[in-house]
Formats: C-alpha cells, sequence, structure tokens
C-alpha cells in the first residue's frame, strides 16, 4: 500500500534512509527537499505491506504525468519483488495518469564493467514492468548523462515534445530556473 508523508515524516525518511540510499551530490538536503515537498508539489510516498515500511518514492506530478525523482527499497527488502509491488501500485492509484517518466544512468557513460552491468540491470528491471526508453532523447544532469523511460497507457502516443516540456519544467522546480540553465542538457536528436 502507498502511504502519502507529510514533511514531518518525510524527516525521518531522510535520515533513515535516503541519506544512506544516494550519494550526497545526488540528493538534496532538508531544507531544499522542504521547499520541493511544501512549494513546489513533489510528494512522497512510503509503500508498506504487512504494516511495515519497505520503500519510498519522491515525485512530482505535472498535468497527466509523474516525474519520479526518487525511488528506494529498504535494504533489506531488496531482491524481493518490492520494487515492482511499488510501481504497480502507483499505477493502480494514480489510474489518471497518462505516464510515469523516470530516468536512468546511460550503461554507455559507466566507469568500469560492474557499473555498466547495474544500470543495465537497472533498465531491464522496468522494462519488465512495460517501462520503454525514450528513444533520442538524451538528459545530462550535474553531468551525469542519463536516459529517460516512460511507462504509457497502452493507447497514448508519446509526444517527445510534451514529455520535453514536463522536464523542463519539473527541473526548474526541483533545482532552480538559475541552475537548470547551467546543469541541465536535454538532447532531442
Amino acid at each position: 500500500m502507498l502511504k502519502k508523508i507529510n514533511f514531518k515524516e518525510f524527516k525521518n525518511l531522510y535520515r533513515k534512509h535516503i541519506i544512506q540510499d544516494f550519494p550526497k551530490d545526488e540528493r538534496p538536503n532538508l531544507s531544499t527537499f522542504y521547499k520541493r515537498i511544501n512549494k513546489k508539489g513533489e510528494q512522497a510516498f512510503i509503500y508498506e505491506d504487512q504494516g511495515k515500511e519497505q520503500a519510498y518514492i519522491i515525485f512530482k506530478q505535472e498535468g497527466k504525468y509523474i516525474v519520479v525523482n526518487f525511488l528506494a527499497v529498504y535494504k533489506e527488502y531488496r531482491g524481493k519483488g518490492i520494487g515492482t509491488k511499488l510501481l504497480k501500485e502507483l499505477v493502480k492509484e494514480k489510474s489518471e495518469i497518462d505516464g510515469i517518466l523516470l530516468e536512468v544512468e546511460d550503461p554507455k557513460y559507466a566507469k568500469n564493467e560492474d557499473e555498466k552491468s547495474i544500470r543495465e540491470r537497472r533498465i531491464k528491471f522496468y522494462e519488465k514492468l512495460d517501462y520503454e526508453i525514450i528513444q533520442n532523447l538524451d538528459v545530462n544532469v550535474f553531468s551525469v548523462p542519463y536516459k529517460i523511460m516512460i511507462y504509457k497507457k497502452k493507447d497514448k502516443k508519446i509526444e517527445k515534445n510534451e514529455i520535453i516540456k514536463i522536464l523542463e519544467k519539473t527541473y526548474k522546480d526541483t533545482i532552480g530556473k538559475y541552475a537548470m540553465n547551467k546543469v541541465v542538457k536535454i538532447s532531442d536528436k
């Protein structure tokens, strides 16, 4: 079950999990998260099963799309299908949306074979859940190259220009307009 959490609950999540799950250069500090959640419309949810918290997801909804910013399964629950359950629950809970967007680190730019393998496995995980890489769309955030993957309703056609506008708006809201212009590059080949 997905449970939306308020900022007080989020602070506990941040201290207990987020700082362990994401490197310092990939996660905002608490005051930035406060602005993103309370003023910019970002939402945080905990995934629970049988009364136990097992994972979390942080996203921003832009119109008919959700842009996932953070997703992690608690260490002790990894490899048990929790990520799959969480994403399926998100689709069920947010039935009004047309699609879910997320970033995956581009395997082509991995530093070594182990990192490349992890990135490829992550992509395969999402593909098993009917996500697909949006072809010829590359994003670079803080010098990290990403591919964008989308889960879409079966009858929904991908409008790449719409996706680019959604990503631009989300990045502006989450990292600020000034920073966005300096650290985000979106390439539509």
